[in-house]
């Protein structure tokens, strides 16, 4: 029975908030134009759609993303299409909400009103010892059952709900209609009955999302490799790729690691190490050596005056090319490399990300624009914030949907 991608995805991305998804119809243009048979691989895999979208499809996959997030929500996703039981979660939440030994990463009080600590400390303390351990070491998950993943996103979801993080935009920001909207919940209600709604309507959603998704039928199961990697700076890149989908961050634009620091803080990633991984964050890290083969690219630098923004720019392009370069070069000849950016802004104006991007992979490595693919979407429904005040207050307006085939 073939699978309706589209509407599979959209029951998936209800999981957790993710700033800048691919939009869901990405990825039946990507398999449309893949000709061989082999394995996909996206080195900023985000979320992990790359992943549960190859499940369907029947294709071995490769997904990295520096954010440890990145194991949480596919196999979070992976259970949901294998149709877990969700009752286990439910029961697991109700064990951890009169577990003896919470924790609770420094400076929670920030976030959390005082009646809510203890419940959210003992939620998470049960998770630590029961449920899944986070090895610095791998920069993995290390699993005691399996339903580690979903109790994960739940537990989140309602973690988040009780704090003072508004609940609109993925950075945890603190908003003080959100702090008198707490204050007026806790005055009449227990905290532990405030958290159980909050996990039971989470609950629900992932049931709806179960039933909007038909589970494949593979001769073969796909293999799904996950890796909280730095794409920068490794060289182990996977061999004999026949397609590539992925989407670069966009200059400053989008910042995940501090979007989900809570989150990681939660599940018990130290503040060292969420610290250690915002300076990896591309643009924050030097600028790589690699010579750009694009003139846009130098044209955009010369109209750049501020040393800081022009270092900016310089250490987004380098770095961003680094990792692309060094993907393409294990693509399969005749296969395909698709990369959806949008048009981020330097004080005010574009930078044309996707054309210094073509210039520089055709020019380098033999890569040719498959003509007539190019898809351009308005996101306005995905900006982070609105009407903010600064050079770009409506967000990112468009994103290009740009393939490359290796000659």
């Amino acid at each position: 029975m073939s699978v309706n991608i589209e509407n599979a995805l959209k029951g998936l991305y209800a999981l957790y908030m993710y700033p800048a998804r691919f939009p869901t119809k990405i990825f039946d243009v990507f398999f449309s134009a893949i000709d061989l048979k082999g394995p996909l691989f996206d080195p900023f895999a985000g979320s992990g759609s790359l992943a549960l979208a190859s499940y369907f499809k029947g294709f071995d996959s490769i997904v990295w993303d520096l954010n440890p997030m990145i194991y949480v929500l596919v196999d979070a996703g992976l259970k949901l299409i294998s149709g877990y039981d969700l009752r286990k979660v439910l029961g697991r939440i109700e064990e951890a909400m009169s577990y003896g030994k919470p924790y609770l990463p420094n400076g929670a009080e920030y976030w959390w009103y005082q009646e809510g600590l203890d419940l959210i400390g003992r939620i998470w303390g049960f998770f630590r010892d029961n449920l899944a351990l986070f090895n610095p070491t791998t920069k993995e998950f290390e699993p005691y059952e399996d339903s580690w993943s979903l109790y994960a996103v739940v537990a989140l979801y309602s973690s988040r709900k009780l704090s003072y993080a508004d609940d609109n935009v993925p950075k945890w920001y603190k908003s003080k209609l959100k702090i008198d909207k707490i204050m007026k919940k806790f005055l009449g209600n227990d905290v532990r009955d405030l958290f159980k709604h909050y996990v039971v309507k989470k609950v629900k959603a992932l049931y709806q999302a179960q039933e909007k998704v038909t589970r494949p039928s593979h001769e073969k199961e796909p293999t799904i490799v996950v890796r909280a990697v730095d794409a920068v700076t490794t060289h182990d890149y996977p061999e004999k790729v026949v397609g590539i989908l992925t989407s670069p961050p966009y200059i400053q634009a989008q910042e995940y690691i501090r979007s989900f620091s809570w989150e990681l803080r939660l599940l018990g990633v130290s503040e060292t190490m969420v610290s250690e991984l915002r300076r990896l964050e591309i643009p924050y890290r030097p600028p790589a050596e690699l010579k750009i083969e694009s003139p846009t690219y130098y044209e955009v630098l010369d109209a750049i005056k501020e040393p800081k923004l022009k270092r900016l720019v310089e250490s987004y392009f380098t770095n961003t090319l680094m990792v692309l370069e060094k993907a393409c070069k294990r693509i399969e000849g005749g296969g395909i490399m698709g990369i959806f950016v949008g048009e981020a802004t330097v004080r005010g104006k574009a930078v044309p990300i996707v054309k210094i991007i073509k210039e520089h992979l055709t020019s380098e490595l033999q890569m040719t624009e498959i003509s007539g693919m190019e898809v351009k979407d308005k996101i306005k429904r995905r900006r982070l914030f609105k009407k903010r005040k600064n050079s770009n207050p409506n967000g990112i307006e468009i994103e290009h949907l740009m393939f490359l085939r290796k000659d």
